[in-house]
């Protein structure tokens, strides 16, 4: 089932998709000619039994990226036990729990199961509300231990953001952001193995430089994509406690398909096994985080909605 979302003042209207991981298959904004489609889906989009990224917005929990343990693809050790994991874990290809939904506002949970717990031992509970407001939706994000032991992860979005055909604009769209660092991976695409200059911003989202291109990100963490047509689509993901919760950015795109990814993680590929770079959760706590996805046109005032 889709659930609507839509701002009071007509401003925005998501779709919200629980049983296929809560993906976000809509997102309509502020445009030139009014309310703009900003969500690219690939063909296999509505198949429920697809282990592929879909498009739209994924969900990324307990981990973003791939990990990989003495060669295995997807492996962790814990507590002297290995586990396996999907590329960017299970929180998208779950179906998550409707809590409450308003014509605003839709609020889902997703918790541990026998299932979960085959791959991830760890209690856990994560509620996120998406909401339309004027002019952006906002994704609040709730991220909850009820259990005994600390827990590890590290969360994320995949957003696939709509652009011009290749050809016909898409080598046009520039993205900007305040980038510190970029990381450099193995051939396996599952470890970080070293620290360099960030790329030089802005540039179009074609350039081969950017893809599979991982960064760290300034303390603004705000991405824009500058369309030829004057149009600016901004994200920005924060933590409520830690403004600094997603410090990555990962950017993605194939150069023959209409759209381009910024996706603001919490941590690199493989820290599930490096330890080191995963969020830790104590029992009983909890972190809080937002997502705002928002539009502007090029000249004018900029920022805010």
């Amino acid at each position: 089932m889709v659930y609507t979302v839509r701002a009071e003042d007509g401003s925005v209207e998501a779709e919200v998709v629980p049983a296929l991981g809560a993906v976000v298959s809509s997102l309509r904004l502020p445009g030139a000619g009014g309310l703009r489609e900003c969500l690219f889906r690939h063909a296999h989009f509505w198949d429920p039994a697809t282990e592929r990224t879909r498009g739209g917005i994924p969900v990324l929990f307990p981990v973003c990226g791939r990990l990989e343990r003495d060669g295995v693809a997807g492996c962790y050790l814990y507590a002297g036990t290995r586990y396996t994991l999907p590329i960017h874990g299970f929180g998208m290809r779950l179906p998550w729990e409707v809590v409450r939904h308003e014509a605003a506002a839709l609020t889902v949970a997703l918790r541990d199961s026998p299932l979960t717990k085959g791959q991830y031992p760890f209690a856990f509970e994560i509620v996120l509300t998406f909401r339309a407001v004027a002019g952006q939706l906002l994704i609040e994000q709730d991220y909850r231990n009820p259990g005994t032991v600390a827990a590890p992860y590290y969360a994320g979005f995949h957003p696939y953001f709509l652009t011009p055909p290749a050809g016909q604009g898409k080598e046009a769209v520039q993205i900007r952001f305040e980038a510190v660092a970029r990381y450099r991976y193995n051939s396996r695409l599952t470890d970080v193995v070293g620290r360099g200059a960030p790329p030089r911003l802005p540039t179009s989202i074609t350039d081969p430089e950017l893809h599979e291109c991982l960064c760290e990100v300034g303390p603004a963490a705000e991405v824009r994509l500058d369309y030829p047509d004057g149009s600016v689509l901004h994200m920005q993901a924060t933590g409520l406690r830690d403004p600094a919760l997603f410090r990555f950015l990962q950017l993605y795109s194939l150069p023959e398909e209409p759209f381009f990814c910024a996706e603001p993680w919490m941590a690199f590929p493989n820290a599930m096994n490096s330890v080191q770079g995963c969020r830790w959760l104590a029992p009983g706590d909890a972190e809080q985080a937002l997502l705002r996805i928002w539009t502007s046109r090029r000249g004018a005032a900029e920022g805010e909605p």
